[in-house]
C-alpha cells in the first residue's frame, strides 16, 4: 500500500471512507476503471482530530488501513484483472483527494459520508473536490435507479462545453450506450409589465430552429470522431438544471461542465451544477472547463 507523497500514475481515483456513499463510489469507480482498462486508486483520509494520543493514533491507523484494504480486496474479487492501489492520508479528506487527483484521470466520490469510519467524507467534501479539481469528478448518490437502456445525458450551453460532451461520448462508448446532449434555452420576453402580457422578442419557431442548428453545429465534429456512438440531440426550454435532471431521471450518468471564472471571488460551481449535484437521481460527472475572464 502506498502511503507516501510520491503517488503512482493514477487511473480512476475513489475517495473511500466505508460509509454508504463511499461504498457506492467504490462500486461505480471499480466498474468504470475495469471498463476503461485503467488502474483503480483508493484513497482514505483520517482526520487529525480522530487520532488522539499516540496509542489511539496507531489503533485508528490500523483500523483505517484494514478498512481500506478490505475495500481493495472486494474490488479485485469483482474485477480480477483490475490493478488496485491504495493510499492512507491524515488530515481533511478533500485535501487528500485533491492532492492525489493531480495524477488521476477521473475522481469518484459519494454524495456524503454517513457515520462511516470516523466520518471521513462529508457532503462538503464532494462539493469542494468538484470546485477545485482539474480532472472530471463523478459524484455517486446512495440510491440510483437501475436502467434498461444505457445512456449518458450531457448539458450543452455553448461551444466551450465540448470537453463535457467528449467525456460523455467516451463514457457511453465504454458502457455500450447512447449519448443525449441537451441544450436548454429560454423564451426571451420584451419585458415584464404587471397585468400586461409582454411580447416575445422573435418568433418561437424561428428561435427553436436556431437553437437546433446551434446544437447541431457543436455536435458535428464530435459525431465525426465517434461514428460508433449513438448521439441523440435534444433541444428544450425551461430552467437548465431541472430540464437536465428530468431527462437524466433514468440515465447512467448526467454530465455537466464546470466553468470557472478569474477574479478575486470567482464562482467555482455555477447554479446549474449545484442544483444537479443536489437533486439528480443518477451519478453526476462534473467536467472542468478552462477558466474564463469575468
Amino acid at each position: 500500500m502506498s502511503t507516501g507523497t510520491h503517488l503512482p500514475d493514477l487511473g480512476v481515483l475513489v475517495g473511500y471512507d466505508g460509509s454508504p456513499g463511499g461504498e457506492r463510489a467504490l462500486v461505480w469507480g471499480s466498474r468504470a476503471a475495469a471498463a476503461a482498462k485503467t488502474p483503480l486508486y483508493l484513497t482514505m483520509a483520517v482526520p487529525e482530530a480522530a487520532l488522539g494520543g499516540h496509542a489511539r493514533a496507531d489503533e485508528v491507523r490500523r483500523g483505517a488501513r484494514a478498512l481500506l484494504e478490505e475495500a481493495a480486496a472486494r474490488s479485485r474479487a469483482a474485477h480480477p484483472h483490475l490493478a488496485v492501489e491504495t493510499s492512507l492520508a491524515e488530515g481533511p479528506a478533500a485535501d487528500a483527494i485533491l492532492e492525489a487527483s493531480r495524477r488521476a484521470e477521473t475522481i469518484v466520490v459519494g454524495t456524503r459520508g454517513h457515520g462511516g469510519f470516523a466520518g471521513l467524507l462529508l457532503g462538503s467534501v464532494s462539493l469542494r473536490v468538484c470546485a477545485h479539481t482539474s480532472c472530471p469528478v463523478v459524484v455517486v448518490p446512495e440510491e440510483a435507479d437501475e436502467v434498461d437502456t444505457p445512456s449518458v445525458v450531457v448539458g450543452v450551453a455553448d461551444h466551450s462545453d465540448t470537453p463535457a460532451v467528449e467525456f460523455a461520448v467516451e463514457r457511453a462508448r465504454l458502457i455500450g450506450g447512447r449519448v443525449i446532449p441537451v441544450h436548454v434555452w429560454t423564451l426571451t420576453m420584451a419585458g415584464y409589465f404587471p397585468g400586461v402580457v409582454a411580447p416575445l422578442l422573435g418568433d418561437p419557431l424561428d428561435m427553436a430552429a436556431g437553437h437546433d442548428h446551434f446544437l447541431t453545429e457543436i455536435l458535428e465534429p464530435i459525431r465525426a470522431k465517434a461514428p460508433d456512438v449513438t448521439i441523440e440531440a435534444m433541444v428544450t426550454t425551461g430552467a437548465p438544471a431541472y430540464a437536465l435532471i428530468g431527462v437524466a431521471a433514468h440515465a447512467d450518468l448526467l454530465v455537466v461542465a464546470a466553468h470557472r471564472a478569474h477574479g478575486p471571488f470567482p464562482m467555482r460551481l455555477g447554479p446549474t451544477t449545484h442544483a444537479v449535484l443536489h437533486h439528480a437521481s443518477c451519478p453526476v460527472a462534473v467536467v472542468p472547463i478552462p477558466a474564463t475572464a469575468p
